[in-house]
C-alpha cells in the first residue's frame, strides 16, 4: 500500500527495497567477476578480507566515539563504563573475533602489495580518522529518518503519543455519555455519526483559535458538559468540547463536535522558533508522521477508536475554491453511507428456515373414538 488511507500525502513505513537493492548489486558483481575470470581459490577469501577490514574501521570508529562518551558516563550511562563500552563498541566477543579474523585473512592470502599486517592497520585507522574529521561517511538524510521512523525517535512520535495518553484517551471513553447528557435538553446531536469527535488535521500545521474565521459556514453553537478530573497534580482539571454547526447555502446542513489536533500548533511554533532548528520541510514530514502514527495508535485502542474520526487535508493554494466546511460535510457523507451499507449487509443475512426447529404440529383425528397405539388389534 503505498499511503495511508487518511491522505495520500501519508507516507507508509518503509520497506526491504534497499536490502533487494544489494541483493541485485551482489549478483551483479559476482556475474562481472565471472566474466573477468577471477581465480575462484582466492575469491572468496579476498571478499572476507575486505569485509572484515570494513567491519575493523568501524571499530577504529567506535573507539573515536568512545572518547567522547567516556566523559559522559555520569548522565548517560548511570557510571558504569561497560555500558559506554558496549553503546560504542557492540559485543566485545565480536570485536575480538574482528581482530582475529584480520590477522588470519592477511596471514593467508597473498601480500600482493608488500604491507606488513601493522602497516595495514595504521593505513586502516588513518582512513578511519580522515573519514571521521571530513565527515565523508555521514548518514544520508534518508538513513536518518529511516532510523528516527523503525526506532520511534521521531518528534511525531512523541507529539502523537502525548496527544493519545494525555487528552484523548481520557475524553473519547466517556464523550458517547456527554453527548446523550447534553441531548436531553438540547437534542441535537441526533444519529451514530453525532457521538463521534471530528478533527482536522491541517497538513501546513496551520491551526487557528477561531473555525468561524477560517470558513463561515462553520458556526459554534454550544459546548459539551465538562469532563473534571485530577491529572498529574491539577485538581478538578476541566476537558471541554465544542459544538460546530455547519451551514450550506446559509441553511444548517450537519452538526458536530469538532476541534482541531492541537500538536500540530507545536510543530508550527517550533518551525517558527530559530533555536528549535525545526525547518518548514521538518515541520511537513513530521506532520504527516504524527497522522500515520496516530492512525496506528487509534488502530489498537478499541475504546477510542469508534468514537473519533481524522480529517486530514492539505491547505489550498491562494485563488483555490477549497471549503473546510464542505470538507468536513464530505466525511460525514462518506461515513453515513458506510454506515448505511454496513446496516444493509448485516439486515441482509437472513437465516436459512430450511435449518430452523418447526414448532410442532397438533394431528386430531376425524373419528369419534381414539385409536389404540397398536395395530394388531384389527
Amino acid at each position: 500500500m503505498p499511503h495511508s488511507s487518511l491522505h495520500p500525502s501519508i507516507p507508509r513505513p518503509r520497506g526491504h527495497r534497499a536490502k533487494m537493492a544489494a541483493l541485485v548489486l551482489l549478483v551483479v558483481f559476482l556475474a562481472a567477476l565471472w566474466v573477468l575470470g577471477e581465480p575462484q581459490d582466492h575469491l572468496l577469501c579476498h571478499l572476507v578480507y575486505y569485509l572484515t577490514s570494513l567491519q575493523l574501521g568501524l571499530l577504529f570508529k567506535g573507539v573515536c566515539y568512545l572518547a567522547e562518551e567516556l566523559c559522559h558516563v555520569h548522565s548517560r550511562y548511570q557510571d558504569s563504563h561497560w555500558r559506554a563500552v558496549r553503546a560504542c563498541l557492540g559485543c566485545p566477543i565480536r570485536c575480538v573475533a574482528l581482530l582475529l579474523l584480520s590477522c588470519y585473512f592477511y596471514m593467508s592470502l597473498p601480500n600482493t602489495a608488500g604491507l606488513s599486517i601493522i602497516r595495514s592497520f595504521v593505513l586502516l585507522g588513518l582512513s578511519q580518522a580522515l573519514n571521521i574529521l571530513l565527515d565523508l561517511q555521514g548518514l544520508a538524510p534518508a538513513e536518518v529518518s529511516t532510523v528516527c521512523e523503525q526506532r520511534k525517535f521521531s518528534v511525531a512520535h512523541g507529539l502523537a503519543w502525548s496527544y493519545y495518553i494525555g487528552y484523548l484517551r481520557l475524553i473519547l471513553p466517556g464523550l458517547p455519555a456527554r453527548i446523550r447528557s447534553y441531548n436531553q435538553f438540547h437534542n441535537t446531536l441526533r444519529g451514530a455519526l453525532s457521538y463521534r469527535l471530528y478533527i482536522l488535521i491541517p497538513l501546513d500545521c496551520g491551526v487557528p483559535d477561531d473555525l468561524s474565521g477560517v470558513d463561515p459556514n462553520i458556526r459554534f453553537l454550544d459546548e459539551l458538559p465538562r469532563q473534571i478530573a485530577d491529572r498529574a497534580g491539577v485538581k478538578s482539571r476541566v476537558y471541554t468540547n465544542s459544538i460546530y454547526e455547519l451551514l450550506e447555502n446559509g441553511r444548517p446542513v450537519g452538526i458536530c463536535v469538532l476541534e482541531y489536533a492541537t500538536p500540530l500548533h507545536t510543530l508550527f511554533a517550533m518551525s517558527q522558533d530559530s533555536r528549535a532548528g525545526f525547518s518548514r520541510a521538518d515541520r511537513l514530514e513530521q506532520a504527516r508522521l504524527f497522522c500515520r502514527a496516530l492512525e496506528d495508535i487509534l488502530a489498537d485502542a478499541p475504546e477510542c477508536q469508534n468514537n473519533c474520526r481524522l480529517i486530514v487535508y492539505e491547505e489550498p493554494a491562494e485563488g483555490s475554491s477549497f471549503s473546510l466546511s464542505q470538507e468536513i460535510l464530505r466525511h460525514l457523507q462518506q461515513e453515513e453511507k458506510e454506515e448505511l451499507t454496513v446496516g444493509r449487509a448485516e439486515t441482509s443475512v437472513v437465516p436459512d428456515t430450511s435449518i430452523l426447529p418447526q414448532e410442532p404440529k397438533l394431528l386430531i383425528s376425524g373419528m369419534d373414538q381414539p385409536l389404540p397405539l397398536r395395530t394388531d388389534i384389527y
